[in-house]
């Protein structure tokens, strides 16, 4: 059995009392560093009026630190039903619904230009988490929150019955592994670099299958150019 003391000016706002809130956040990486020491929230709302032509991306887009382009691609032609957050290059996108699915995303250029430079729109499911320090990368972080003590804490976080969620309070004190400087701006470069190579699979990807291409002509219209050339 584990056990945590708290005193109630550390209780989460409306003194929260159930226990997963505050162990969950305990379970994470030991001797690490509060996530919320590197982040912030970010909660920008687009309403449905401003969202023609955006990305759209719902939780089962976002997976092992990537966004799926090809499903993400297939909703640019749809508008939304209701207001959605708004992500930006260098976002951090966390689903707070069914964290263990690894619904995790980072939001880099490359996708970006990949997703031909529309606006990308969030489901509300998402936490959309920007450096705390202006210019700061927070792709070192992504293997971090998929590491089996983040999942770990995040599964054991989730409050609520029907749709369990991570609260934010349990996400920003999620505790992640502490690196050093050196050490952070290796596995960021790493993290970027190899992010990049998948988007470039991708975008060749789906040059190679033309989703935006318009569809053929008809049969009968080819045979009526074949004719007329003879």
């Amino acid at each position: 059995m584990r056990a945590t003391v708290r005193a109630l000016s550390t209780l989460s706002p409306g003194l929260v009392l159930a226990p997963e809130r505050y162990l969950a956040a305990e379970a994470g990486a030991a001797g690490g560093t509060e996530l919320g020491s590197f982040v912030v929230e970010r909660g920008e709302r687009a309403p449905v009026e401003a969202l023609d032509g955006a990305i759209v991306l719902d939780t089962t887009h976002a997976k092992d630190g990537l966004v799926d382009v090809g499903a993400a691609l297939r909703t640019a032609g749809s508008r939304p039903k209701s207001a959605k957050k708004l992500a930006r290059a260098g976002d951090l996108l966390v689903s707070r619904l069914r964290p263990y699915l690894r619904q995790i995303a980072l939001v880099t250029p490359e996708l970006v230009a990949v997703l031909g430079g529309r606006a990308i729109a969030c489901s509300p499911e998402f936490y959309v988490l920007r450096a705390a320090a202006p210019g700061a990368s927070l792709a070192w972080l992504v293997p971090l929150l998929l590491a089996d003590d983040a999942q770990a804490a995040l599964a054991g976080a989730q409050e609520g019955g029907h749709h369990p969620r991570v609260p934010r309070d349990s996400l920003l004190g999620l505790r992640v592994a502490t690196l050093t400087p050196r050490a952070r701006t290796a596995l960021d470069a790493e993290v970027l670099e190899a992010s990049r190579a998948v988007y470039a699979a991708a975008s060749q990807w789906a040059r190679a299958l033309d989703v935006t291409a318009p569809a053929p002509p008809a049969q009968g219209a080819r045979r009526t150019r074949d004719r007329s050339r003879r």
